[in-house]
């Protein structure tokens, strides 16, 4: 039997716990209620009892694993493998939280912002695998980033780095919760698409969104782009729009660390049709002629399981070390 270790991907809505070799054959996976709304110590009994729920599946106590890695939301300090905070983790306030899941499960755990283990899992396991220079971006609730470098992760400063959902695409735009005005976090996450969707519906410009929100009491991404699909001309507009505003992203990107893969995951990217051309066709225009000739830009492969598996990709850069 080969190795095992586990990956917890935690997030504010649900916390999923996997068990897998090194090669990245996961044989315990459980997802459950993160409860962070409750609190932090609800928070972390939903942790510890995912990851005990993935060993048991697996056939293996907690403690006979080889080492647990943490791909937490928020910002993370990866060097002393603390959460100082987290927007969807209420009450969170410099958790050290490797410090307590070693303290309550046994291994030796290692702990990541979630996007940058994502960025590692396409790179090790899915999308990526094929190049050493690229840039994952997740578009969901919100837009999150990590960065390869040379076939390793860059994390800048205590592992804070590829926060590309806040850059600054237009000073002039919206404010972003980070509190800054224009990030590309508040021009095109599923947050901002569903603001601009519902705006569009009390102008009077669709219909089909108006209908949305008087049944359902609020607009998602989700419900846009199945509006959009089904011929919605002011979804097909914002979802048009907020390609271009990723586009802008895309070409700093290129001009600033020429990958050769930028690969777009995350819940609205199940909907990459709708602003992929879009953001591909600004990205060209704007993007300098040399780096743009060895991009690729494309979805990434992995789903909900990219972010798990690139703590096991972590864990092995770990034990080869």
């Amino acid at each position: 039997m080969p190795d095992l270790y586990g990956a917890i991907d935690l997030g504010g809505t649900n916390v999923r716990a996997i068990v897998a070799d090194l090669d990245g054959d996961v044989s315990g996976d459980q997802i459950q209620p993160s409860r962070a709304s409750d609190g932090l110590d609800a928070c972390l009994a939903s942790i510890e009892e995912a990851m005990r729920k993935a060993a048991s599946e697996a056939e293996i106590e907690p403690a006979d694993l080889h080492g647990i890695g943490i791909a937490s939301c928020g910002w993370v300090d990866s060097e002393h493998g603390i959460v100082p905070a987290a927007p969807q983790l209420p009450g969170w306030h410099n958790v050290p939280l490797a410090r307590i899941i070693r303290e309550r499960l046994g291994p030796p755990t290692i702990l990541e912002n979630d996007a940058n283990a994502a960025a590692l899992g396409e790179h090790v396991f899915g999308a990526g695998r094929d190049v050493r220079h690229l840039v994952y971006i997740t578009v969901s609730t919100g837009i999150g980033g990590g960065i390869i470098v040379g076939g390793k992760l860059y994390g800048g400063a205590k592992g804070s780095a590829g926060e590309i959902g806040h850059t600054i695409i237009d000073p002039n735009g919206p404010m972003c919760g980070c509190g800054n005005n224009g990030c590309l976090e508040a021009l095109a996450s599923g947050t901002a698409i569903a603001r601009r969707g519902a705006e569009a519906a009390k102008r009077g410009e669709s219909p089909a969104l108006a209908a949305i929100l008087e049944r359902e009491g609020r607009l998602t991404a989700a419900a846009m782009a199945d509006a959009a699909k089904a011929g919605d001309l002011a979804s097909l507009e914002i979802f048009s729009e907020a390609g271009r505003f990723l586009g802008i992203a895309f070409a700093n990107l290129v001009n600033l660390l020429s990958p050769e893969a930028i690969l777009i995951g995350g819940g609205v990217a199940q909907s990459h049709e709708l602003f992929m051309p879009q953001a591909d066709k600004a990205m060209r225009a704007l993007a300098l002629g040399e780096p743009l000739k060895y991009v690729r830009l494309g979805p990434a492969e992995l789903g909900d399981m990219a972010g798990p598996l690139g703590m096991i990709a972590r864990l092995r850069e770990v034990e080869r070390k």
